[in-house]
């Protein structure tokens, strides 16, 4: 609603001035007429740039847009300023109203199952030619990190990075994202493959941050694809016999629990052990997930694999 009246104020009276001139068009002789039409004229040119860009932030898909543009017209962002990119997908696993959360390797705090989409040798020669794409210098890779969708991208380059990551078919995509789920759950033993059976889920949505500095000191964007896995009944008893017996390998956690990053404060627990994009997760938060992605996401909504 405040980007609608930002747009409609400047629109309207530049409307209003464009009647004026026009009605006034026959009086040019008259000086004062004259002078109205040349400061209105000045109005007109000062702000349809600016209606173009309140236009741009309206119609704009995702409000990261809407931010980079701020940020340029702030000079915080230049063309060849280098952005980190984080894009991964997650999985939405519920039993019994709490989510089950995994332990990352680097930080120990629990997070969702899912990790950093992985891309191909061919995508990786054409985003290396196309945008001259970095490794990040933030994570170190290594044979684990290898080929993650963790890059360092020119700010000019974003938009067109983004949309060739839709597009792509050389990268990890919404047919099969049974690896980090393999090995998060199955290699860690908390499960048996043969257990388990046919892996099936469906997309939620997509969860983009707006480019902000990150705690490092470089401008980054996180993208985060949210898909909820449809639990068989014998899939679900698996995972409630795990929430009878407590491990550092897993934990199910509540929304309460999520919200509060693992701290409690009645039982004098002050150190986060939940991963803060953990919440993009959370039931409730649908509503803020980006669903209309276009190319090969649109036009699925239930994936089965044999694993």
């Amino acid at each position: 609603m405040k980007e609608i009246k930002k747009l409609l104020f400047p629109l309207i009276i530049i409307i209003a001035i464009s009647l004026v001139v026009v009605y006034l068009e026959g009086y040019k002789k008259n000086l004062l007429v004259t002078v109205f039409i040349f400061i209105g004229g000045l109005y007109v040119k000062d702000n349809v740039s600016k209606l173009y860009y309140q236009l741009r932030f309206l119609l704009g898909q995702h409000s990261w847009k809407r931010s980079q543009r701020e940020l340029e017209i702030s000079g915080k962002l230049q063309d060849s300023t280098l952005v980190r990119i984080s894009f991964a997908y997650l999985f939405r696993i519920k039993v019994c109203g709490k989510y089950f959360l995994v332990p990352n390797s680097r930080t120990e705090k629990y997070q969702p199952v899912g990790g950093a989409y992985k891309f191909d040798r061919n995508e990786a020669i054409y985003l290396s030619k196309k945008f001259s794409a970095e490794n990040d210098d933030f994570i170190r890779v290594d044979e684990v990190t290898e080929m993650d969708y963790r890059l360092l991208i020119k700010n000019e380059d974003l938009k067109a990075f983004v949309k060739r990551f839709d597009r792509t078919t050389y990268r990890e995509n919404i047919d099969d994202l049974s690896r980090e789920f393999k090995e998060e759950i199955f290699k860690a033993g908390i499960l048996k493959q043969e257990d388990f059976g046919t892996l099936n889920y469906r997309y939620c949505g997509r969860h983009m941050t707006d480019i902000k500095q990150s705690p490092v000191g470089r401008f980054e964007i996180l993208l985060a694809d949210i898909v909820e896995v449809d639990l068989t009944d014998n899939q679900e008893e698996l995972f409630k016999n795990l929430m009878k017996n407590a491990s550092i390998k897993y934990q199910f956690a509540t929304t309460k629990d999520i919200k509060s990053l693992g701290m409690d404060v009645g039982k004098q627990k002050y150190k986060d052990t939940i991963a803060n994009h953990t919440s993009k997760l959370l039931s409730e938060n649908s509503k803020e997930l980006y669903k209309k992605i276009r190319y090969r996401y649109k036009y699925r909504s239930s994936i089965s694999i044999s694993l």
